[in-house]
């Protein structure tokens, strides 16, 4: 929500469960989270660390309000011990738009739980869909992209494919709108909002088209479950991707989402394969909740540790 009359009562109440407490670590999330928890700890002997989410830096300085934001962010920079970032694509956003947190921060990225891994790359036979995109319907996700890319299948390459769309957002009728005009209205199905395993159940190949993007739970989850990503080189994809990430698409280029669509109606080469299974391995290393959490410890240890120990 945006700033109000209630932020300061409640940024109070936080100081004062922090006198209270006397917690070793204050960890604020996203921009009010983050605002809370230095305030909170400002002058005190808990130290605080700062996670963001987008927030703020979703706006620019061009703008009255962004600047605010950004501004407001900018004045508590002083106030944060440590950063801990979600992806590197963050931390150099945030060094760009707010200021320099050279030796206060550290990547750490999201992670998954055991359940979510599936053991490598699968493949379902004569699955119900080719494809399926599971995002909210705005312009930022690319949806506009899969259906010209579809409608290009078909005209160019003579391809009838089923995409299963599952999600909801402000622009749902005017997609559906879309796809009835381009042609592929038969071919696209608007699930509305659903669990993630329906996609997982229905397809080998999820589409993250994004025009921009930071660290999507949707390309981590997609690989874990065994899936072809077909995804854009926008925001940390790339450190998803790992070794694979130069498969990425060109963002918002329908000719290159095409082409990797069609790619994918092929049976895999051995290359493919070996790169697919790289992918799966890479994220199973790095993006486990286990590592996440490993790697938060150990810096709360650090910062609660008195100055010269060991």
């Amino acid at each position: 929500r945006l700033p109000g009359i209630g932020d300061l009562r409640l940024s109070m109440q936080c100081r004062a469960l922090v006198n209270q407490l006397k917690p070793d670590i204050v960890h604020g999330h996203s921009a009010k989270g983050g605002l809370y928890a230095r305030l909170a700890a400002w002058g005190l002997p808990a130290k605080a660390i700062y996670t963001p989410h987008g927030g703020s830096l979703h706006y620019d300085w061009n703008t009255p309000s962004g600047a605010g934001f950004l501004a407001g962010e900018r004045a508590i920079l002083p106030l944060t011990d440590q950063f801990l970032f979600e992806s590197a694509y963050s931390a150099r956003g945030f060094a760009a738009k707010i200021g320099n947190t050279a030796g206060r921060q550290k990547v750490v990225f999201n992670g998954l739980r055991d359940s979510e891994f599936v053991g490598g790359p699968q493949t379902i036979e004569n699955p119900s869909h080719d494809f399926a995109f599971v995002g909210e319907m705005r312009v930022i996700k690319g949806v506009d992209l899969v259906l010209e890319a579809t409608r290009k299948l078909a005209q160019n390459h003579g391809r009838q494919v089923k995409v299963l769309m599952l999600g909801d957002g402000p622009l749902m009728a005017d997609y559906q709108n879309l796809a009835q005009a381009l042609g592929v209205g038969a071919q696209v199905d608007f699930a509305g909002r659903r669990p993630v395993r329906e996609a997982f159940a229905a397809t080998n190949t999820i589409l993250v088209p994004s025009r921009a993007e930071s660290l999507p739970y949707i390309v981590m989850e997609s690989i874990a479950a065994g899936k072809h990503v077909i995804a854009s080189r926008v925001g940390g994809i790339g450190e998803i991707f790992g070794p694979a990430h130069e498969e990425l698409v060109e963002p918002d280029n329908v000719d290159a989402l095409c082409a990797a669509m069609l790619q994918a109606l092929q049976p895999p080469t051995p290359v493919q394969l070996a790169m697919r299974a790289a992918r799966y391995a890479f994220v199973a290393a790095n993006f486990h909740v286990d590592t996440m959490v490993e790697q938060v410890w150990q810096t709360y240890q650090a910062l609660a540790r008195p100055q010269g120990a060991r």
